[in-house]
């Protein structure tokens, strides 16, 4: 069976501030690469034979800190750049007007599903088993959507968005299936110890 363990990106400073970051190179901020650790620990005994990336920095420094139990280098797609969002919008606060304006991409929806599904085709060639996916909210809400057959409607903002490091596991069968969405540090940040 082959799964793909899909992680967004760890939080950035452009995240707390609600900058649109595009292609930016916003590294980690702390609370990011401590959430993405989270995250590494509990995929440490997943079987993964490959680790793909987004080449964008933050999702970069994400999947290297994936990697490191596999001890598998991360290899990068860019099929799963962040949505292609026109120049005068990069770097700019205020991401969720943003996402409600149709006339701030470069690319549609549809445009973006195809990217990425190509790009899952590679790492479903290479990985000849389970892999984890790092990429941006848009891409990866793209295909969980697409996944769970929710079509694109008149709502003005996303149904599923994962947040900053978080897990998200689909199935490979004959159709994909959504096994786990979602799943994060701070779900569990009120037990943890202080």
């Amino acid at each position: 069976m082959q799964y793909v363990f899909i992680v967004r990106h760890g939080e950035t400073k452009a995240n707390e501030r609600g900058i649109e970051a595009g292609p930016l190179p916003y590294p980690l901020a702390k609370r990011g690469v401590k959430e993405v650790e989270f995250i590494a620990r509990a995929l440490a005994d997943a079987d993964v034979r490959g680790v793909f990336s987004s080449p964008v920095l933050r999702a970069v420094q994400t999947a290297e800190i994936l990697a490191r139990p596999h001890k598998l280098k991360v290899k990068t797609l860019e099929g799963l750049t962040e949505a292609r969002v026109k120049p005068q919008f990069v770097g700019k606060k205020g991401r969720h007007h943003i996402l409600e304006d149709p006339g701030a991409y470069n690319e549609t929806n549809r445009d973006l599903l195809a990217r990425a599904y190509r790009a899952l085709e590679v790492i479903k060639r290479k990985s000849k088993g389970s892999a984890i996916l790092v990429s941006h909210g848009d891409v990866i809400t793209a295909l969980l959507e697409d996944i769970v057959e929710r079509k694109v409607g008149p709502e003005r903002y996303y149904v599923l968005h994962p947040d900053p490091a978080s897990l998200s596991i689909v199935k490979l069968e004959r159709k994909p299936s959504l096994v786990l969405y979602n799943y994060h540090r701070r779900m569990f940040s009120e037990y943890e110890e202080k």
